[in-house]
């Protein structure tokens, strides 16, 4: 599958949802679903073709060994990213991490299976859907949260906690000791310096494991694409990048 291919798949899917949250949902969340008020109104515009980060992971995706990854997506916000990798993976085990109840403007084409305080479980297609409600500085919920994960995961997205605090913890709590040797591990809006420096210690400490971790900041738009700046991001993975994207100023 070529990077094109996979673009017009995250686009497809994209364009069959004409709203991700309404506004009366998007008011009683006390953080607003991490939907800053300045860009609530650019979340449903229609995106082009440049390359977003749902792009590159998914194009990543498939240079894993794991033909059926299991993924988790730590801070969902209107599960945006979360519907756009529900779409494109098959037969594959979903969990998202978030603050908030799961958004019912998406869900709601998710099948409910299982409803709880803090736990709902779904199938989608041919996927298997975990939404966790949870805190990345509450190592109690991180340890739910493994016993619902149940094993090693391939691919993570961290976008929830944007401070050096925020992935510290996610790290220690959870990704550390969850993340398969076959590997995508996915960092977005690293844009302040206590963020990036903890992300170079994650890296420095996966090297350390494997000398052939490769690991890489990139700049890339995001959930609004073209509507907003493309800002920072970074890779750690398993996955040889220089032979995928030989022209990412590589830091490992």
């Amino acid at each position: 599958m070529t990077i094109q291919d996979v673009v017009k798949k995250n686009r497809e899917s994209l364009s069959s949802v004409d709203c991700f949250i309404t506004d009366e949902i998007y008011k009683n969340s006390p953080d607003n679903y991490g939907l800053p008020q300045h860009v609530r109104h650019l979340i449903d515009l229609p995106i082009n073709t440049e390359l977003t980060y749902v792009d590159i992971l998914m194009f990543l995706k498939n240079h894993l060994q794991t033909k059926n990854p299991k993924y988790v997506e730590i801070g969902v916000s209107v599960l945006k990213t979360f519907y756009q990798v529900a779409n494109f993976l098959q037969d594959s085990e979903l969990y998202a991490f978030d603050i908030n109840t799961i958004n019912p403007t998406v869900s709601q084409k998710f099948n409910l299976t299982e409803e709880g305080l803090k736990i709902n479980k779904y199938s989608y297609k041919s996927n298997k859907i975990t939404h966790f409600k949870g805190d990345v500085f509450n190592e109690k919920d991180f340890s739910l949260f493994k016993k619902q994960v149940d094993g090693n995961v391939n691919i993570i997205f961290s976008d929830a906690h944007h401070t050096g605090e925020g992935l510290r913890a996610e790290y220690d709590y959870f990704i550390k000791e969850g993340l398969s040797n076959d590997f995508i591990l996915y960092y977005d809006d690293l844009q302040n310096p206590p963020m990036q420096k903890v992300f170079l210690e994650i890296c420095e400490e996966h090297k350390n494991k494997n000398p052939l971790t490769t690991s890489a900041f990139f700049k890339v738009n995001g959930w609004l694409g073209q509507h907003e700046d493309s800002h920072i991001n970074g890779i750690i993975t398993s996955i040889d990048m220089r032979k995928i994207f030989p022209f990412v100023n590589y830091i490992h």
